[in-house]
């Protein structure tokens, strides 16, 4: 009896250790996610405050007629080499593979990620009723990107309310799952607990603010998760808890192919005419649109572009660059790869809008059988951006 007993309890206590491991190897996993996706913040800040720092400097260097002042700034840049050369190495630390640009039906996605984030959550704070809410989402509501995304974005804002739980209060959870009608439809996704107003929001972390809070890395993951295609992600206080809110684009109806089997553009962008002399084609004032999320980059394209004569429109949301109603008029488009900028311009090109695109990034971007984009890295030399803007308005003027 007695030998009987031993065993049990050795067992009993095998068991509760390989309990004990498996969720010290969860939370091992869990911390080093949460480290790439500061990292991911991080660089991605780092590089738009660089390249304000760099384009300011280069412009007080040309405009300088006193030789100290230039060789002050000449100094400064230097420098500032040194700290961008830290910043690619961050990068390649932190950087998360692309998603694949493929159309995924919307509902089936997010049922398998509400299925996936809430088998993790106790039974007694599991929302109810998930599935009929699900099922309303049309049939054919597609979105461009990699349905796994959807999964992480959907499990870090289920980590939010999970983390209110465990610091002892009573949450009783929500969802609210809609697609909106329209030209543009979005899905929205939105959890909502019971748990008391929260003492503090969170919002995404960002050097740029006044502010930076690690309770918003979660949201800063959900959103790094579906950046890529239109993902919009926010926390919210409500009379009695908080409220998390997510929603990307999305498509009724059947894709339409944006290139063909060899990789060139479907529709005919036109090869126009060709000039004898290139200087004959650059226009002597270009107008230029710039598509970028961060103020402070776009205020040192607008002053390096307005320096040069040009004509320069801004909007803060790349996404939306496909749908500027002045957009074929422009003799070129500075875009941000992120905030849905490719996605955009993936809709433009489909559609056989044939305006050139400099393609702003931190890391290389392929666009293979596209003449009429190209991509420069963060941060951009203005010298590079001069050189660039001058070669793709050349191919504006020679349609």
């Amino acid at each position: 009896m007695s030998e009987a007993m031993t065993h049990t309890t050795t067992d009993a206590e095998s068991a509760d250790d390989a309990l004990l491991r498996d969720a010290h190897a969860l939370r091992d996993r869990e911390e080093a996610a949460r480290v790439r996706q500061l990292g991911g913040i991080l660089v991605h800040d780092l590089n738009n405050v660089l390249f304000a720092l760099l384009g300011r400097v280069q412009l007080l260097e040309r405009r300088a007629g006193d030789p100290a002042t230039s060789k002050a700034a000449r100094e400064i840049l230097e420098t500032t080499r040194m700290l961008e050369a830290q910043v690619v190495r961050l990068h390649a630390a932190c950087r998360r593979d692309e998603p694949p640009c493929e159309w995924t039906n919307a509902r089936l996605s997010v049922a398998a990620a509400l299925d996936e984030a809430f088998s993790a959550l106790p039974t007694a704070i599991r929302p109810a009723g998930v599935r009929e809410l699900v099922a309303a989402l049309p049939s054919d509501a597609l979105f461009e990107g990699d349905a796994a995304q959807v999964a992480v974005a959907v499990a870090q804002l289920v980590s939010i309310h999970r983390g209110r739980a465990s610091a002892g209060n009573s949450v009783r959870m929500q969802v609210d799952v809609r697609c909106t009608a329209g030209d543009a439809p979005r899905f929205e996704l939105a959890f909502e607990d019971n748990a008391g107003v929260p003492s503090v929001v969170p919002v995404i972390p960002t050097l740029l603010g006044d502010a930076f809070s690690l309770d918003g890395l979660p949201l800063a993951a959900a959103l790094r998760a579906t950046r890529d295609f239109g993902g919009r992600v926010a926390c919210v206080a409500t009379a009695g808890g908080l409220r998390t809110e997510f929603g990307f684009d999305v498509r009724r109806g059947v894709a339409i192919a944006r290139f063909d089997a060899a990789g060139a553009p479907r529709a005919d962008l036109g090869a126009g005419h060709h000039c004898e002399h290139e200087d004959e084609c650059v226009p002597a004032a270009r107008r230029v649109l710039i598509a970028d999320d961060d103020p402070a980059v776009r205020a040192v394209l607008v002053a390096a572009l307005e320096a040069v004569g040009d004509e320069v429109d801004t909007i803060d949301d790349p996404g939306a660059c496909d749908a500027h109603p002045e957009l074929g008029l422009f003799d070129v488009v500075v875009l941000d790869a992120g905030g849905g900028g490719l996605e955009a311009l993936a809709r433009l090109r489909a559609r056989g809008v044939g305006v050139p695109v400099l393609v702003a990034s931190g890391e290389i971007v392929e666009r293979a059988g596209d003449p009429l984009t190209r991509c420069a890295l963060k941060p951009i030399p203005l010298d590079t951006l001069d050189r660039e803007l001058a070669s793709l308005a050349r191919l504006r003027a020679r349609e």
